[in-house]
Formats: C-alpha cells, sequence, structure tokens
C-alpha cells in the first residue's frame, strides 16, 4: 500500500480538474504523434497499454489510433470526467498509480507522459517498480520536467502555482535500466505546453519478457 499522499501532490492533482478541457485544448495539435508510433512499434498490435495519470485524455486517442487498446488511470475526477466526453466508451480508471488495482504482467506497455511530476522524488522508483510488474514486456515511455526539483514551486500559468519534481537524462537512463528497461534512449525537448521555457526529459525504452 502506498505511504499517506503529500498534501503537495493532492493539490495539483485537484488543481486540474477545474481546467481539464482549456488544459487538454492546450496540447489539441501538438499530442506527441512521432512518439506514439515509436512506441508502438515496440507493442505488439491490439495489445492493452496503460497510460499512468492520462488526465483528460490527452493522449489515448493517439495511443488508439495506433493500433493499441489503452486503460487511462488517474486520480482526477474532473480530468477523468472530460476524458469520458471525448472517448465515451473508452475503459478509464480512478485509482491511485501507486497502487495499480491491476495484476501483473496485465499490459504490454506503459505510457508515462508527465506522470511523476508531482511525486516527491523519494517515492519515484518504488512506483515505478510497480508500474513496472503491470507488464510482461513492451515499450516504457517516460518524460518528466528536466532539472532536480523535488515538489518545489513552480507556477504553471493554467493550473496556478503547483509543486513539481524534476530530474535530469542522466538520472531518468539510470533508473529506468536500474530497473530492468532496455535500448533506453533519451532526449531534451521543449515542453508541449510551453515551449523553450520548461525543458523536458523524453525516454522510451522497453521491457523483454
Amino acid at each position: 500500500m502506498p505511504t499517506r499522499m503529500d498534501p503537495r501532490t493532492r493539490s495539483a492533482i485537484d488543481a486540474y480538474g477545474p481546467v481539464a478541457k482549456e488544459y487538454r485544448d492546450q496540447v489539441r495539435l501538438r499530442r506527441p504523434v512521432a512518439d506514439v508510433r515509436r512506441f508502438a512499434s515496440f507493442a505488439r498490435r491490439d495489445d492493452l497499454v496503460l497510460d499512468v495519470g492520462c488526465g483528460p485524455a490527452n493522449d489515448l486517442r493517439v495511443l488508439r489510433d495506433a493500433g493499441l487498446h489503452p486503460v487511462g488511470i488517474d486520480l482526477s475526477f474532473g480530468a477523468l470526467t472530460e476524458a469520458r466526453v471525448l472517448l465515451p466508451r473508452h475503459p478509464l480508471v480512478h485509482a491511485d498509480f501507486e497502487d495499480p488495482p491491476f495484476l501483473d504482467r496485465s499490459f504490454g506497455g506503459l505510457w508515462m507522459s508527465g506522470s511523476f511530476a508531482h511525486l516527491p522524488r523519494d517515492r519515484w522508483r518504488d512506483t515505478l517498480a510497480r508500474l513496472l510488474r503491470l507488464i510482461g514486456s513492451g515499450p516504457v515511455y517516460f518524460t518528466c520536467h528536466r532539472g532536480r526539483a523535488d515538489l518545489e514551486p513552480f507556477n504553471d500559468p493554467l493550473l496556478g502555482e503547483v509543486h513539481v519534481s524534476a530530474a535530469t537524462e542522466d538520472e531518468v537512463e539510470a533508473l529506468l535500466r536500474s530497473l530492468g528497461v532496455s535500448d533506453v534512449s533519451v532526449e531534451v525537448r521543449p515542453d508541449l505546453r510551453m515551449d523553450r521555457r520548461v525543458p523536458w526529459v523524453v525516454a522510451l525504452g522497453r521491457v523483454k519478457g
């Protein structure tokens, strides 16, 4: 079972609900289509994949269009409500991804786009290890803010002040490899919503069963 949720994490989760539609609209034309295609090339067509912290379905439709069957999990009820408007028949789960309600080896891939942004850094490793047990084999996609912040205040133009954690590209690669993810490639890119003001680390690898 996860430890008690940090109140800064809870505050960030609560911030997404009231602006879920606006949040999705900000990246509507800037979804990571090329990354999804690479991710899908490592998976088997029609595999179930888990979109961790799916929010208001930012990437679910793109994953689906790539021939996968994504399942979304998020703790923001407001974000999931907006996702349901967009994808009324899609599997969406309101749950804590630190304690996911799925059996091990249920999925053929993990999509984690900014999923760990509001977790304390000392929870990243255990949380990722738990999530990786959900896949027998398949692709792993992970993005986060670039830096060394550990739930430090961050002024988001849409969410307001939230607390954000970050990691360097070397730290992300080392974390993934230490947990058995192979063929890891890592890049630094501008954030989809805030361009070059906020660099992001983007990593893709795979678990081989």
